[in-house]
């Protein structure tokens, strides 16, 4: 445990900033969020049903209250009918053809009592008594009571002397009846059935508004038969669906009312409950993308920001490493002031002090070579050697060695070009003089032949140039390109020509050999190692140190088929030694 532990401990500290921190962004936002929204689509689940429940609870009881009120309210209107002595002598008295009677019976009794409950309760659309006196059927107030017994519901209601509650469906229409018996069978000779008619969709109108989700009431008898119902069902599957209802998948509640002894049922699916909380919790899932899309944008940015710059600077720090660099100064733009920006001036000016000192070094290897060749000079005491050189010559002329006073004229001219009177800078016309009598004297040694071709243009012979810059170059050419190669058609071509570079004229020179060539890293290892003599990186450190780094040697080079030399310097130079612009 510990080890795998140490592992992932390593991996993650081996790991990309950038890698890093999306990491961090997963595991402390992404993640904590999904459990989040997991663990709160539980609890709401839970809260929003037992809310839903507790609410449904109180909103059923209330319309079962507000039912029960009317229930009773008509109760007690049918309990005052039932012992109102007035309606019960109309009832019971025997009118034979008196119409008068009958009339003065219904103008004075009956039709003020029955108009004034009408206005008295809005929800009462009918008062019919059945009766079987001899009074003549009068507006519906009073009917025969053979109209009762073809009522469905008779058997329901009779000889009940209590209010009896049915419902009933007439043309199409459902309705609600309240009916009994009023009068003692055993006082008066006349049966008489009061009913109410009650409007249906008012009476039960508490049930229509218990929730805004889609449910179902149904209202059962003590006897099971339906009263009121929202149901689709029809009655004779309604009662075994309620018996076997799911509580997983519904939510059920009961109660009743003991006026009538009607039983209530309340039931709903959960999947509209859940509904609810689905697009509550839709709701919190947009939020909180829209809070991790935030969040990520954030952390872009701030690896960006971050990231980016420590790349940048890793990038310059491997081209330092790697060498490919030909100036160490490094110039890291940023116009950040925080800790980034600090490590960016910082290493910037780090590495022009690191060039500041090498450039210092280079220049002081290059005087000391100077004093060095300045010290070679003043040991050789020109006037005596080109004297003594001169005697030979005489000599030789008088012997007839035709060839060794030309070896002598050609070392003569050589040492005369090289030595230049000590100075740094000669002329063109004199450092090619040099190479051509450099050349023509290691031809004598070399057994074989090796044409030489000069492609100069004259007129360029009185520009200033370095002295003793061209000699080591094509000494590398004769020693190590055209000596060792085993080609027949040996050449060595020198070209000097005029050019015109981004309005400034240069002198361009390259010194050509078809010899054995090399491989890169033989080219590179001539800039990179000091050698004893006056070798390739002298000549490149001298040429930078005069003219700047965009006036370096350059070599290439191919194994089998040869090398170039190639020196680009300035034609016209100031008193300060910076290249003029062409105007």
């Amino acid at each position: 445990m510990t080890n795998t532990l140490k592992r992932i401990r390593r991996g993650f500290l081996d790991m990309g900033i950038r890698r890093k921190v999306l990491i961090i962004f997963l595991l402390m936002g992404a993640l904590p969020f999904l459990c989040y929204i997991i663990l709160s689509n539980r609890y709401t689940n839970r809260i929003i049903l037992e809310r839903e429940r507790s609410l449904t609870e109180l909103a059923l009881e209330q319309a079962v209250s507000s039912v029960d009120n009317k229930l009773v309210t008509y109760n007690n209107l049918s309990n005052f009918m039932f012992n109102n002595n007035a309606i019960l002598k109309v009832l019971n008295t025997s009118y034979s053809d008196d119409y008068f009677k009958m009339y003065k019976a219904y103008s004075d009794t009956i039709e003020p009592l029955f108009l004034t409950y009408y206005a008295l309760y809005p929800d009462l659309e009918a008062i019919t008594i059945y009766s079987s006196g001899d009074i003549h059927p009068y507006n519906n107030y009073i009917l025969g009571l053979d109209s009762l017994y073809q009522k469905d519901w008779f058997p329901q209601v009779h000889n009940r002397y209590i209010p009896t509650w049915v419902s009933a469906v007439e043309g199409g229409k459902p309705y609600l009846y309240s009916t009994r018996l009023i009068g003692d069978i055993r006082q008066y000779k006349n049966s008489n059935y009061l009913s109410f008619r009650i409007n249906y969709d008012l009476f039960f109108e508490p049930f229509l508004s218990l929730s805004e989700d889609k449910y179902d009431v149904v209202v059962t008898a003590r006897d099971g038969s339906l009263i009121f119902s929202t149901s689709d069902l029809p009655e004779e599957e309604l009662t075994p669906f309620l018996a076997n209802m799911s509580d997983t998948q519904y939510l059920k509640l009961t109660s009743s009312i003991p006026e009538t002894g009607w039983n209530i049922c309340y039931y709903k699916t959960y999947t509209s409950i859940h509904s609810a909380v689905n697009a509550i919790t839709r709701g919190t899932y947009a939020f909180g993308w829209i809070i991790l899309l935030f969040l990520g944008v954030m952390v872009l940015i701030i690896s960006i920001s971050i990231v980016t710059p420590i790349e940048d600077l890793t990038e310059k720090i491997d081209e330092v490493r790697s060498g490919d660099m030909n100036d160490l100064s490094v110039s890291l733009v940023s116009e950040r002031h925080d800790e980034i920006g600090t490590l960016f001036h910082t290493f910037s000016r780090m590495m022009g002090e690191i060039n500041h000192y090498i450039m210092v070094n280079l220049k002081h290897e290059l005087e000391k070579k100077n004093y060095q060749q300045k010290i070679l000079y003043a040991q050789i005491n020109p006037h005596f050697l080109y004297n003594s050189l001169s005697l030979i010559n005489s000599r030789a002329i008088l012997s007839g060695q035709n060839d060794i006073s030309e070896m002598v004229i050609l070392l003569s001219t050589f040492y005369r070009t090289a030595l230049n009177k000590g100075k740094d800078i000669t002329t063109l016309g004199n450092e090619l003089m040099n190479i051509q009598a450099y050349v023509k004297i290691q031809l004598f040694s070399y057994s074989e032949s090796i044409d030489v071709v000069y492609n100069i243009e004259t007129s360029l012979s009185s520009t200033p140039f370095p002295n003793f810059i061209l000699q080591p170059l094509v000494e590398n050419a004769l020693d190590h390109g055209l000596k060792n190669s085993l080609k027949k058609d040996k050449k060595l071509t020198v070209t000097v020509k005029k050019e015109e570079y981004m309005t400034m004229d240069f002198i361009s020179i390259w010194i050509e050999d078809n010899g054995c060539g090399m491989e890169k890293d033989a080219v590179d290892q001539l800039f990179s190692v000091q050698t004893s003599g006056y070798g390739m990186k002298n000549v490149n450190d001298r040429l930078r140190l005069l003219y700047g780094d965009n006036y370096m040697l350059t070599i290439d080079s191919e194994p089998d088929r040869g090398t170039t030399a190639f020196v680009r310097i300035p034609c016209d130079m100031g008193q300060d030694d910076k290249p003029r612009r062409k105007t």
